[in-house]
């Protein structure tokens, strides 16, 4: 979705906008993650920040049983863990 790329590529305007218009912050992609999966992999502390603040789901897991978290540390964002 254009939310998960927006995260991804750690666009915060366009997270912010996205939200703003209805973007639902814990809505799956079919491999199971969500937006916050894609803002601690890409690294992006104020995105994980505002999802948070906004209620994503710290404890998601993807289809393979990783989190947020996990994605963070798998890509060396350790200001996110």
């Amino acid at each position: 979705t254009p939310l998960f790329y927006a995260c991804d590529k750690g666009n915060e305007n366009i997270v912010k906008y996205l939200i703003k218009h209805g973007a639902d912050i814990n809505k799956k992609a079919g491999t199971g993650e969500a937006p916050l999966h894609m803002a601690c992999g890409s690294g992006n502390i104020t995105i994980v920040k505002y999802l948070i603040k906004l209620g994503a789901n710290i404890n998601q897991p993807n289809n393979d049983l990783c989190t947020p978290i996990f994605y963070a540390c798998k890509n060396g964002n350790i200001d996110i863990v």
